[in-house]
């Protein structure tokens, strides 16, 4: 039963990063990394970053770097979750499993914390507080995005 959980819970992860990219992303014309771009620009081996504590600002209104950074750390979440759940897939066991949940949700914090962002806490709140805000739409879509609002 656990593992179904697990599974589960591993699948809404994946479908909402792989969602939001799908719904709102259009790098067609934009000035937008490729995936593989940013792949091969990141070290092999990088050591820990610090990942600064976010404080949710008082007004949603994003700026055009933050929404940049987002764009950037949307792509490169969805590559993570991708290899990160063939990692849990090939795991032996429960204890196995969890200890690569809890590596993944490390991983996650240290590729928005390289990105720009102050880690997967402030990706949190650009996607459940900023994303939806008519303000930003403009900023989004000059930063690679198509809004659904």
């Amino acid at each position: 039963m656990s593992r179904r959980i697990l599974k589960v819970a591993l699948l809404m992860i994946a479908s909402f990063f792989v969602a939001a990219v799908f719904t709102a992303c259009d790098s067609a014309d934009q000035d937008v990394p490729e995936m593989t771009q940013v792949q091969s620009s990141a070290p092999k081996t990088a050591p820990i970053v610090k990942v600064d504590s976010f404080t949710a600002p008082a007004t949603s209104v994003i700026t055009a770097e933050k929404a940049k950074y987002y764009v950037k750390a949307s792509a490169a979440l969805v590559e993570l979750g991708v290899r990160w759940s063939e990692r849990i897939d090939k795991a032996t066991n429960d204890t196995e499993k969890i200890q690569i949940l809890n590596a993944y949700n490390v991983a996650r914090d240290q590729l928005c914390a390289r990105v720009g962002l102050a880690g997967i806490a402030e990706y949190n709140w650009i996607t459940k507080v900023a994303l939806p805000d008519p303000k930003n739409k403009a900023t989004f879509e000059n930063a690679g995005l198509k809004t659904a609002n």
